[in-house]
């Protein structure tokens, strides 16, 4: 009996350390979210933020929502259903069409309104990896890539370790193409 207690609590304690948690969190005195590592920044491109931060839109998750508000930078954080909503109430959406795929993103951008996208991703190249991905919809050019561990066995997939150091490294990436921010 004894010897089955510790691989059980052993077990027991990689379970709940893997379980992801994906909790809006405050950023610190530093303007960083608190994290345990910094993420890998795969693409960085110049690009003049301030002329279009006024509409941010990102996938349909309040996670990924409440993450790109607590930044402080774009003026308005909307949903896809938001946009279409949006699109509706302005009847325009038969000149827009559908919001399915890349097209259907960039004909909201150049036949609505001018915004830039923000997702999550899979590293196409090397496994157990996510991605946090700025896309200008006008060309599709992902001016911001950042690549983390996601890792749901040793480590734990967690606010800290997984998703705070993708947005610490977007916050980065906005300091450095903005004159604006935090000012």
């Amino acid at each position: 009996m004894k010897k089955l207690i510790l691989p059980l609590l052993v077990l027991t304690a990689l379970t709940v350390q893997s379980c992801t948690v994906m909790k809006v969190s405050e950023k610190t005195p530093d303007g960083l979210f608190q994290a345990s590592k910094k993420a890998d920044i795969l693409v960085n491109k110049p690009f003049n933020l301030d002329e279009n931060k006024s509409l941010l839109v990102v996938p349909n998750n309040t996670f990924m929502k409440g993450m790109a508000e607590k930044i402080g930078y774009f003026d308005k954080v909307i949903t896809f259903d938001d946009l279409e909503k949006d699109i509706i109430r302005d009847n325009k959406q038969d000149e827009v069409g559908a919001l399915t795929g890349k097209i259907g993103i960039n004909n909201a951008y150049r036949k609505y309104k001018k915004f830039l996208y923000l997702r999550f991703d899979e590293n196409k190249e090397k496994s157990k990896r996510i991605q946090l991905k700025l896309v200008n919809p006008e060309d599709f050019d992902e001016i911001f890539v950042g690549d983390t561990l996601y890792d749901d066995f040793w480590v734990g997939v967690n606010d800290q370790n997984t998703f705070n150091p993708l947005f610490n490294a977007l916050i980065t990436y906005i300091k450095s193409n903005s004159k604006t921010y935090g000012k």
